[in-house]
């Protein structure tokens, strides 16, 4: 296990996945999955890892580059999730840390998973004061499609309360509606009068798997979202350069699964994956994902915690 600390955060990772595996901060920690590895593998592989090729869903499996079509490998009936069968999640990356930074990478060769190119990727994960930040980089031999994010679950309370308790805000005004199969449907729909508005701070209430469409341009660091353990004080804000935030609240889980201090609990922790729009490369109206030779995939990410 790696650590990165500060006075006020301690950060435990994994190589496998390149996996944030805790978050100690104000008396608690506030990840939520596995510990071990034989726990990750057996119940929830995504929690705390780092979600690729793709992460989220592609429709029909397939995408179009260049005119030309690619099958993907399929893991969630005809379609892939989170980068395919054998994705980012369950690979051991290498991992080269100083006192306040660790640095995983990871080569993922032509055709992995049916993506074209060969692909080279480092997460930086630094700890500053209260601030917990990842940077991600991706190179490529061919012209392919690339969407990172941190796939971590949060609960501030450490576990004392479920997703629902929580109060969050999300600094968007539109989001995407999803079609039976949890497949983004290519609108944009304003947030107003829903119950996917969040641009006040307020309870989370009820179940969510929806990604929010950020105020701002992408490619700028901005604030997209605030979690807060109303009982605790505990509150996170999520800072992104990416174009979209989705949150989903672990409707999954069930007892079969193993935490690190017991069976993982339905609702007891909200995934918050920063990232580009989902299934971008099936909606020209969605922010490009593609990556071509000579230009670098970045994208930073921060977590900054308050008492």
């Amino acid at each position: 296990m790696l650590t990165l600390s500060t006075d006020q955060i301690r950060a435990r990772f994994s190589t496998l996945g390149a996996r944030l595996v805790a978050l100690d901060f104000a008396g608690a920690d506030c990840v939520m999955g596995g510990g071990t590895e034989a726990d990750i593998l057996a119940g929830d592989w995504t929690t705390g890892a780092v979600a690729g090729r793709i992460a989220g869903r592609i429709a029909n499996a397939r995408i179009s580059i260049d005119n030309t079509e690619y099958q993907l490998a399929r893991n969630f009936g005809e379609h892939q999730l989170h980068g395919g069968p054998d994705n980012f999640a369950i690979r051991h990356w290498k991992a080269e840390a100083t006192d306040k930074t660790i640095t995983f990478s990871l080569h993922s060769p032509d055709g992995d998973q049916g993506y074209p190119g060969s692909l080279e990727v480092t997460a930086t994960y630094a700890v500053s004061g209260n601030t917990l930040s990842l940077d991600f980089e991706a190179r490529t031999t061919k012209p392919t499609v690339v969407n990172l994010t941190n796939h971590a679950y949060w609960n501030l309370s450490g576990g004392a309360r479920g997703a629902f308790d929580h109060e969050m805000q999300i600094m968007g005004s539109r989001y995407l509606p999803l079609s039976e199969l949890l497949l983004p449907s290519g609108e944009l729909r304003d947030v107003t009068g829903s119950r996917w508005d969040f641009r006040q701070l307020r309870p989370v209430g009820g179940v969510y798997d929806n990604c929010w469409v950020l105020d701002g341009p992408r490619g700028t660091l901005k604030h997209g979202l605030t979690l807060k353990d109303p009982v605790s004080g505990r509150r996170m804000e999520v800072w992104t350069t990416e174009a979209g935030m989705q949150m989903y609240t672990a409707e999954h889980w069930n007892p079969g699964f193993p935490g690190k201090t017991g069976p993982l609990k339905q609702y007891g922790a909200i995934a918050i994956e920063p990232q580009n729009l989902p299934d971008a490369p099936s909606h020209k109206n969605f922010p490009s994902a593609e990556l071509r030779p000579g230009e670098v995939y970045r994208h930073r990410m921060e977590w900054r915690f308050f008492d």
